[in-house]
């Protein structure tokens, strides 16, 4: 991308240092080159991979290499070089990418599909439109996957339900990243299960996105998304409306969002800022229970962030600030909808606060480099339900509980064209949970350039949710006094990348200890919260790639056996992950003007379901098979889609059947 003009300092580049640090001094500077030997940026491009475009001015150069004695200046196209605010300086490459071209590839309007597309990753949707959905990640819970925007961990502390609450549209993402325990460790965060990172896109260039779409169930969408520069600064704004009337009753919803962000690049100080709000409210019918199907939730989020990053001699500092509001109504009973009966005391209200600050220092080592850092994080949340109790709150609240936690971390990385190494160890203080730590290490060997191996090992835990420690049921009572769960794990694997096709399979196993779960005596009815389950998972995903012409293939598959040992308890956390899943996507092209998709997944779901009549019906297989095409013509492209052409009848959560086929169509403009 092109930045405008403006005054930089410029340097002549001569010679590739072998340190892992060499290419960022030329980050947002003007370089001009002189002679530059192929074999030795070959060399050094495989160990920074920062310096990637440096391959665009390669290619001119070698095509007319010139002898030792001759000089001859070349004028290459100006090319933005740098990296998003939370990378650590030479780190590895994240375990798993979804680009913004790969992601244009298939037919999703959600974040919640987005990230489905994830190796490993299971997203149980609630209806849809993302109104609400659960990631899990590997057979762990909805509360053990931690999910990043921007490098900011905005996860709720209230329950994992909020997860994907999320500002943001996915034509904004420009990435979607599944990141190692260790690299998660070097900023300072610790998941049971493993993190997503959703960046979004930051462009040096003015443009303005519309796209409006529309279908089955009276389902409208629109977006709107402008980016503009003004000399260092990039902006970005997008808004998003959503509805829809429901493909069965009390599944409507209305969506809306609004995001700012703002960027600013030069030779020693780059600051990124964002901001987002996003309204929901939607019908809940069997989300929580098939008793009542007149459920509805309505929720407020806002987040915000500020990272900036300052570059002096060979070090790097970066610091952020970060924070995040969300508030959530529940009604049992619908409001003009449902009568509610003379015991319903009620709607539950819950506002959850976030506020956190995180600093860290990069800097070479005669052998690698290094990461320190520290972070504070407090989380709060006012309620009705949730908390202790404290008479000086406002209604409709009348509890309350916080906790803060400090976090100390430090790591080391080294890379060399075959070797690429990370360790990052860290410990926490929590102000009620006392202290913790974890520990990460990643391996890598490039045994040749196109084929790597890799093996990741890490201890992790997690902090109970409010809800864990506080909800209260006519037959379930909540811990307050509960601790944290913990894990080992290890990952090994394999990934090979040629020209046309990319491989990348691996095998997990992790080992948990003090689970939190729900569980109850065999003779008993009142289920309690407790750290006492023993989980154990072991899995394989693997992943493909193939460009064949005008024909790009994409296939995955994902095993994962979980095994759940409760004692003579019997536990109420149901073992209701995915152990088969298949999918094959394909994208043709058969002309300038014609793009052609389709994706078929095949999945059976363990566990079971119980429906009002108190029936229990197993989850089961489902095929599905999703197809659309799109007519680019200039800045405007005109697609259609549909979804479950087969009409296959399934659940992915509790007792809330999926919508059988439905079709969308619209349009997308770009000026």
């Amino acid at each position: 991308m092109h930045k405008p003009s403006h005054t930089r300092s410029v340097f002549r580049f001569r010679r590739f240092a072998r340190a892992g640090w060499a290419a960022y001094s030329s980050m947002h500077r003007e370089v001009t080159i002189g002679r530059l030997a192929v074999r030795v940026a070959d060399c050094s491009l495989s160990k920074v991979v920062a310096a990637a475009a440096l391959c665009m001015a390669l290619a001119p150069l070698s095509a007319s290499a010139q002898s030792d004695k001759e000089a001859e200046t070349h004028t290459l196209a100006e090319v933005q070089i740098s990296l998003p605010a939370d990378s650590l300086l030479g780190t590895s490459e994240p375990a798993a990418v979804l680009t913004a071209e790969e992601i244009k590839q298939h037919n999703i309007h959600s974040v919640a599909e987005l990230v489905a597309l994830l190796p490993g990753i299971d997203v149980r949707t609630r209806g849809v439109g993302d109104a609400q959905a659960d990631l899990s990640m590997r057979g762990g819970s909805f509360d053990q996957v931690i999910l990043l925007l921007n490098g900011i961990n905005i996860t709720d502390a209230q329950t994992g339900h909020h997860t994907l609450d999320l500002p943001i549209d996915i034509g904004m993402v420009q990435r979607a990243e599944l990141l190692s325990p260790a690299q998660l460790m070097a900023r300072g965060i610790v998941a049971f299960c493993g993190a997503v990172n959703l960046v979004v896109d930051e462009e040096y260039a003015d443009r303005l996105l519309i796209e409006l779409s529309g279908g089955s169930f009276g389902t409208a969408n629109a977006t709107l998304l402008a980016t503009h520069h003004v000399g260092r600064w990039s902006l970005t704004a997008a808004a998003t409306y959503h509805r829809s009337d429901g493909y069965m009753p009390n599944t409507d919803y209305r969506h809306g969002s609004l995001f700012l962000q703002a960027a600013r690049h030069d030779d020693h100080d780059d600051l990124h800022l964002q901001l987002g709000g996003q309204m929901k409210a939607f019908g809940s019918q069997a989300f929580y229970s098939t008793t009542y199907p007149d459920q509805f939730e309505a929720t407020r989020t806002l987040v915000a962030s500020v990272t900036h990053v300052h570059r002096f001699a060979t070090l790097r500092l970066e610091s952020a600030l970060y924070g995040r509001l969300h508030a959530d109504r529940f009604e049992l009973f619908r409001e003009g909808v449902a009568e509610p009966p003379a015991w319903y005391s009620g709607h539950n209200h819950h506002l959850g606060s976030l506020a956190g600050g995180r600093s860290r220092l990069m800097l070479p080592l005669a052998v690698g480099e290094a990461v320190a850092g520290i972070e504070y994080r407090r989380e709060g949340i006012r309620s009705n339900v949730l908390g202790d109790v404290d008479t000086t709150l406002d209604m409709p609240f009348t509890k309350n509980a916080s906790r803060s936690s400090a976090t100390l971390f430090a790591g080391w990385h080294f890379a060399t064209s075959r070797w690429n190494l990370q360790a990052v160890a860290l410990g926490l203080y929590n102000s009620r949970f006392g202290p913790d730590y974890g520990f990460a290490a990643d391996v890598e060997y490039r045994p040749l350039s196109h084929l790597a191996t890799y093996l990741s090992l890490s201890r992790t835990y997690r902090i109970p949710t409010f809800t864990d420690l506080y909800y209260q049921g006519a037959n379930q009572q909540a811990n307050p006094d509960l601790g944290s769960e913990h894990s080992l794990g290890v990952d090994v694997g394999i990934r090979t990348k040629f020209q046309c096709l990319s491989v990348d399979v691996s095998a997990y196993y992790r080992s948990g200890s003090q689970i939190i779960d729900w569980v109850r005596r065999p003779e008993a009815e009142m289920w309690y919260s407790t750290n006492h389950s023993a989980v154990d998972v072991v899995g394989v995903d693997a992943n493909a790639t193939a460009t064949l012409s005008s024909l790009s293939l994409r296939m995955a598959y994902s095993y994962c056996h979980v095994a759940h040992d409760a004692g003579e308890w019997i536990s109420g956390s149901a073992l209701e992950h995915l152990r088969h899943r298949m999918a094959l996507y394909a994208l043709w092209q058969p002309c300038e003007h014609l793009r052609l998709k389709a994706g078929l997944s095949y999945r059976l779901r363990e566990g079971s379901w119980v429906d009002a009549d108190g029936v229990v019906h197993p989850y089961g297989e489902a095929l599905l098979l999703d197809a659309g095409a799109e007519c680019p013509m200039g800045r405007v492209v005109l697609y259609v889609e549909g979804h479950n052409l087969l009409g296959t009848s399934y659940r992915d959560h509790g007792g809330v059947p999926m919508p059988g086929r439905c079709f969308m169509g619209g349009v997308r403009l770009s000026l």
